[in-house]
């Protein structure tokens, strides 16, 4: 019900009606509750009439929202009373709403014109990709699983998605063949949102394994990251802006080295999105003489981890130089030295010019130590035990054990060595390639790395990207599109959240999203649903987002796509 002014014969009148659909012809009509005749009479005995009217109006519809959830809940209580004494009942489903927070994003990305689009140019698929993939992506991000088990679960949405089993594995190459233009569409939407920097990126590797020892052209035997050697591999080159948000990505053979997944990477950016500088902030794993040359090559800055220990003996001498430092605190202190190295490739010498930031912090110096523990008592218990130590060559801790050949194979621990790594306790390099950067800008890039490792552990644990259980190249190169794509919605969620002052993990969201639920029940032939209550941060989420919760019941509508609607 609302209160409605309205002229006739340039006349104002005052009356409380109400919009419903008529039942025969479907079209919306106004029925008149109660009039009150001309306005300005009204006011003339009341000036606050208007007002009043509108509170009253407002206390009808509170009593008409209160009587229709007491009949409601009256119809429930028999329904489920009903239901009880049934001994075959299944009981009422409870269907998950809270997903279309990520549809919300899927279509402020507008990735159904995208996916239909790509579909009609260049393909022959006569069912809607994306649907299939709309579910698999939600899915993903909610309650991920296999295939099978994401199409067989596909009822514990709210909305339906029509589509088969077969039609989600087919999509998968097609997912696949749609990589590089999926990301080039993210990134052009991304960037109308807000000034996206891409003058910053991180970048790292990672490793993904398969339960299975059957290697091919992309699945081979290589150093797993989750310690895994014994199964076939893939391995993942991931690069992020300085919000966190996923840039591009690559697969490669699982073989391959860390050092040789940033060229191609880089290259392929460069040319799709013509970035002419970039300052690329990896870790040690990625710092390469070949690599920093070839960044230089392209007109990429850097800032890259550098492994003091295992330096140049003028980079140790010049950490160790005391000279040069400056004292923030009694517990840190830093400084930035001019740094040159040589490299020959394909017979070339090229020289580089770099910066090396040191720092040392006594929280560091702790935490090296007490690192180092563990495999200095490992070398000396391998040192007791000449036979122990040649079943334990290949499991670790034999940093400090020296084994001489020429002396009836002498086993003793290297104390020189020992003495040797606890000088650079606390020590910790960064090496740049911009002189221009000052120290704490350095810091701040590099600092940022923590998310790009976030980013891999949450598609490891919260995406579950494995176990991984399709087979062929085109379907697995599919389901890395896939956690992709839900990655790039679940970090975009998190910095619209961040930008509004709230800060929840991962997990925080995918429990506040989960716990939006409604109970679906037949009632007099007609499917109702009730809205079960969510948590506090669904509601947080629903604010920052502009988006309005859902009535406490209401019809349920098997046609409608979404429940959640932007606030008015």
């Amino acid at each position: 019900m609302y209160l409605q002014i309205f002229k006739n014969r340039n006349q104002e009148y005052v009356r409380i009606a109400e919009s419903y659909r008529d039942p025969e012809t479907k079209k919306p009509k106004i029925r008149v509750i109660q009039n009150f005749g001309n306005k300005e009479k009204l006011l003339a005995e009341n000036p606050n009439a208007i007002e009043e009217l509108q509170k009253k109006v407002d206390q009808m519809n509170l009593e008409k929202e209160h009587t229709e959830v007491s009949m409601a809940t009256q119809r429930v209580s028999a329904f489920i009373e009903h239901a009880s004494a049934q001994p075959s009942a299944t009981g009422a489903p409870v269907q998950n709403y809270g997903y279309e927070v990520y549809q919300w994003l899927w279509d402020q990305l507008k990735l159904d014109s995208f996916l239909q689009y790509r579909q009609k140019k260049e393909t022959n698929i006569h069912f809607s990709t994306k649907t299939p993939i709309a579910l698999m992506v939600y899915s993903r991000l909610l309650f991920p699983g296999s295939k099978r088990s994401t199409f067989e679960g596909k009822d514990r949405f709210a909305s339906e998605f029509p589509c088969e089993l077969e039609q989600m594995y087919r999509a998968l190459p097609f997912l696949a063949s749609q990589k590089n233009q999926l990301e080039e569409h993210l990134n052009k939407q991304i960037s109308q949102f807000f000034d996206r920097n891409l003058s910053v990126a991180f970048y790292d590797v990672t490793t993904y394994y398969f339960e299975s020892v059957k290697a091919d052209d992309l699945k081979k035997f290589g150093y797993s990251k989750d310690n895994k050697v014994n199964q076939v591999q893939v391995v993942m080159g991931l690069l992020i802006d300085d919000k966190g948000i996923p840039i591009s990505y690559e697969l490669f053979p699982g073989n391959t080295n860390d050092f040789k997944t940033l060229e191609p990477v880089l290259i392929r950016l460069k040319e799709q999105y013509g970035i002419s500088k970039m300052i690329i902030t990896a870790d040690r794993g990625l710092n390469s003489k070949k690599n920093l040359v070839f960044l230089k090559s392209i007109g990429f800055e850097y800032i890259m981890s550098y492994k003091i220990r295992s330096g140049s003996k003028a980079a140790k001498a010049m950490v160790l130089e005391e000279e040069g430092y400056t004292y923030s605190s009694t517990d840190f202190k830093w400084k930035k030295c001019g740094f040159q190295s040589t490299v020959r490739i394909d017979g070339k010498s090229h020289e580089i010019q770099d910066q090396l930031l040191v720092t040392w912090s006594l929280k560091r110096e702790r935490k090296d130590r007490k690192d180092r523990e563990r495999i200095v008592e490992k070398s000396r218990n391998l040192v007791e035990s000449k036979s122990r130590m040649k079943s334990e060559m290949k499991k670790g801790g034999k940093k400090y054990v020296q084994l001489t050949l020429m002396e009836d194979d002498q086993i003793s621990f290297n104390e020189k060595q020992l003495e040797i790594d606890e000088r650079f306790d606390g020590y910790y390099g960064i090496e740049y390639s911009d002189a221009t950067l000052t120290p704490e800008q350095v810091l701040g890039a590099y600092h940022g790395l923590w998310k790009i490792e976030e980013s891999f552990r949450v598609l490891k644990s919260n995406l579950e990207a494995r176990p991984i259980y399709v087979w062929s190249e085109d379907s697995i190169q599919g389901h890395f599109v896939l956690c992709y794509l839900a990655l790039v919605l679940q970090r975009l969620l998190e910095y619209y959240l961040h930008e509004k002052g709230i800060d929840f993990s991962t997990e925080a969201i995918q429990t506040a999203l989960r716990s939006a639920t409604i109970t679906s029940v037949n009632m007099d032939n007609t499917d109702i649903f009730i809205k079960n209550k969510a948590t506090e941060g669904f509601t947080d989420i629903l604010g920052v987002l502009g988006l309005e919760d859902i009535p406490p019941y209401g019809k349920k509508d098997k046609r409608k796509r979404a429940y959640l609607h932007t606030k008015k």
